[in-house]
């Protein structure tokens, strides 16, 4: 057959067919020799989704083979991993060995994954929903390093995803941001195939899908019936046929496909209330393969896909989907079934599949043979996908200072210093130009007015100003344009953390390093947690600023108020939690992360809890010599009685470890209590996270026999180390109780373990007992 003249690349459908069902084998075939042939020590299933990935394997072989470029970015739905890996198997880019460590310790991964898969996926897409729309965002991120360094590719940004993964409210709380809806070159393939984990899908669902596309405008390409059908529709009674499939519910045509006698389906389809229909009846009758003509649907059907991606080329003001149907399980022995989602094949199914697919006994791991016309179409898809492409992550002199030149005094919020911080910094051409903030329509509110007026709001188009246009007096410039560096959301913390994610990988996938600084109130965190641990997983490196925070925030009140945010802040890996409570603390902990982030490629990022009570700045003991290292390793001793002649550990010392809000009150405490002869050291925690993590990878290293030691052991002399502890957070407690277990002391923890409430700040301090009385009373309870 002739090269298909419609391609966005030649390819024979004859050799592509072939490839096709090389691909078919070797996904199926990975996730069986991990269930049934290699060793399994722990005697469960190991799993594997052989029906997901069999339903998009004809997407997929027409993208990498008929219509990739060289500088797309893609992201693959979870349950398709396998498919890619037997791709990037035959174009040379995964080693065999690897074919067989699907989910294996130091092997391929069960889904997507940037970080730890040897094939370079660019997105992870292990949580469903938020891989779907990533790279719309990275789409929205190349057009910000477009504008703002001169980044001369343009890259399309594709998206493969299962019909059900729609359900994920994330990916329509994207499609709703008005600044994504008219980006080209993006391109959605959406493999419908009428199933989810549990159930065939309800009926009407696909037209739903379609629909509501359109609507957030995107230019929707319907792949609904292959050649075969096509044709049979263009017959006398075709017509027929074609309502009959379009009208029946989804639940009838899954009963179809698990149907295998011609006979019992032509009845099936040709019942009517009032009788058989004839002419429906003459067109089946000339069909040999019924089953297989009621299956050919256009997902896969190469020649409908080519055309597909073909369309989508011509298409460049707005994004794009291609929604194929596809039959979940097609080509294997389960296809069609309802509860096909995590079944497998058996030993004797795969022998038939290697028997009907060519593949020869000994040769189940194998590509095609040298000179073929296989091998051919494998290489010349090798040279245009770009697999040497460079994607580590790159890195910058960041010309960031090490501090500015200010001094705090008065009283001043952290939250406050924060916004001076950034106002300064937009005064620095050097220093702000690889700065992008964001913000779920907060920005002013967490403190980024004095930085918006200073260098606007991004727009992938230049919008006019109305108010200054008519000299209307305003109190923030609201300017929208190509040269802003905050990009703007609607309320949507998802949305927020998913375009932190995506600026803080463009130095990975587009060579221009940024530093991302997103604000959120810091209790709505927790609604979009599960992107943000995405964005991190995803390798996006980023600050993350929730403010303002805690029952601090006063007559705010009920959820308003964060108790939670400390626990996961301690919790998530590759995030770097801070709680500071001073001016120059935060300055400090802001002014590193951004160097790290832009110098440092192993750079984690980092998320700073902040707060809007004003505190006394005299407090902060600025002098003192190596103070900005303790503060970024994680805390310090603020009030030490160590030098007083009746200072006696063991007798009358507690040390008080607190941070942020609680700093200040626990000095409070401190004095009064010294009066008594009762000496409580304050330690100023600026990381719970970093003197946790610490702790524990000392312990792990000494339990390997290797000399170590950690923060703590310097803010903690050996004398001390058995002195009871008082643990103090505007949070819940056990983000610094932990503290007890690390020399094995005494300890009375103090925080917030119930819902807030409105009131003033020092009333709801006493109702949930984080007060200066509050730390009075345990520090008397802590020494007996």
């Amino acid at each position: 057959m002739s090269p298909f003249s419609e391609a966005v690349h030649p390819v024979d459908l004859d050799v592509l067919e072939r490839i096709q069902r090389r691909v078919l084998w070797l996904s199926t075939y990975m996730i069986h020799y991990a269930n049934h042939v290699r060793p399994n020590a722990d005697a469960i299933k190991v799993g594997g989704h052989q029906a997901s990935c069999a339903s998009s394997v004809g997407i997929l072989t027409a993208y990498y083979f008929g219509a990739a470029e060289p500088e797309d970015l893609i992201a693959i739905k979870p349950h398709a991993a396998p498919v890619y890996h037997a791709i990037q198997y035959l174009l040379g880019g995964l080693a065999e060995e690897k074919m067989r460590e699907l989910r294996a310790f130091g092997g391929l991964q069960s889904y997507p994954c940037r970080l730890k898969d040897p094939d370079a996926f660019h997105f992870s897409t292990g949580s469903v929903g938020f891989g779907a729309v990533m790279p719309h965002f990275m789409s929205l991120a190349r057009h910000y390093v477009t504008d703002h360094f001169g980044y001369e590719k343009r890259p399309r940004f594709l998206s493969l995803m299962g019909d059900a993964e729609l359900d994920e409210g994330n990916v329509w709380e994207a499609l709703s941001e008005d600044s994504l809806q008219k980006l080209g070159r993006v391109i959605w393939m959406v493999d419908l195939n009428r199933q989810s984990l549990d159930r065939v899908v309800p009926t009407g669902r696909a037209q739903k899908v379609k629909s509501s596309l359109s609507s957030f405008g995107f230019h929707v390409i319907e792949v609904k019936y292959g050649s075969r059908l096509e044709a049979a529709f263009a017959k006398p009674g075709g017509a027929k046929l074609r309502a009959r499939i379009d009208e029946m519910p989804n639940s009838e045509y899954q009963a179809l496909l698990r149907m295998r006698a011609s006979g019992q389906m032509a009845e099936l389809l040709c019942r009517r209330p009032e009788g058989p229909d004839g002419e429906l009846a003459e067109l089946l009758a000339g069909e040999t393969d019924l089953p297989g003509l009621v299956s050919d649907l256009g997902g896969h059907d190469l020649r409908k896909l080519l055309a597909a991606f073909a369309e989508a080329n011509t298409v460049t003001d707005r994004p794009v989907a291609i929604v194929a149907y596809t039959v979940k399980g097609w080509g294997l022995p389960l296809a069609g079934d309802p509860t096909n989602h995590s079944r497998l094949l058996t030993d004797e199914q795969m022998e038939e599949l290697r028997g009907g697919l060519g593949i020869a006994a000994g040769a189940e791991i194998s590509g095609f043979a040298a000179g073929s016309a296989e091998a051919r179409a494998c290489e010349a898809a090798r040279r245009r996908v770009g697999l040497e492409r460079d994607l580590t992550r790159r890195t910058v002199a960041a010309r960031i200072p090490q501090s500015l030149e200010r001094e705090y005094t008065g009283e001043i919020a952290t939250q406050q210093a924060f916004g001076n911080v950034m106002s300064e910094l937009a005064r620095m051409p050097e220093a702000r130009r690889r700065l992008v903030t964001a913000s779920p329509d907060v920005a002013v509110s967490t403190g980024l007015g004095g930085w918006l007026q200073k260098v606007g709001v991004y727009s992938p188009e230049d919008e006019i100003d109305y108010f200054g246009e008519q000299a209307v007096p305003v109190a923030l410039k609201w300017k929208q344009g190509r040269a802003g560096q905050h990009v703007e959301l609607g309320i949507s913390e998802n949305n927020l953390f998913l375009m932190l994610g995506a600026l803080g990988v463009t130095s990975d996938l587009l060579g221009e390093p940024l530093a991302p600084v997103g604000t959120v109130y810091d209790t709505f965190i927790s609604r979009g947690l599960d992107a943000l641990h995405y964005a991190v997983y995803n390798g996006g490196k980023f600050i993350v600023v929730g403010t303002p925070s805690g029952i601090s925030l006063g007559p705010e009140g009920g959820l308003h108020q964060s108790l939670m945010p400390p626990s996961f802040g301690i919790e998530s890996p590759m995030i770097t939690y801070y709680e500071p409570c001073f001016a120059k603390e935060m300055e400090w902990i802001l002014l590193e992360g951004i160097r790290r982030i832009l110098e440092d490629s192993k750079a984690e990022s980092v998320y700073l809890r902040l707060s809007t009570v004003p505190q006394r700045q005299e407090l902060f003991p600025s002098g003192r010599g190596g103070l900005r290292e303790d503060v970024l390793r994680g805390g310090y001793r603020l009030v030490d009685y160590s030098g007083r002649a009746e200072y006696a550990p063991g007798v009358n010392v507690v040390n008080l470890f607190t941070c942020g809000a609680m700093v200040p009150p626990a000095v409070a405490a401190s004095e009064e209590l010294a009066a008594e002869e009762l000496f409580v050291n304050v330690i100023a925690v600026t990381s719970p996270d970093l003197l946790h993590r610490g702790w524990v990878q000392a312990r792990r290293a000494r339990m390997k026999g290797r000399a170590a030691g950690h923060h703590l052991e310097a803010l903690v002399p050996e004398r001390e180390r058995g002195c009871p502890l008082v643990t103090v957070m505007d949070g819940h407690p056990h983000a610094l109780s932990y503290l007890g277990s690390v020399f094995g002391a005494k300890t009375v923890p103090l925080g917030v373990d119930q819902y807030g409430q409105s009131g003033a700040r020092l009333e709801l301090y006493e109702h949930y007992e984080i007060s200066v009385a509050a730390m009075v009373k345990a520090a008397i309870e802590a020494i007996g």
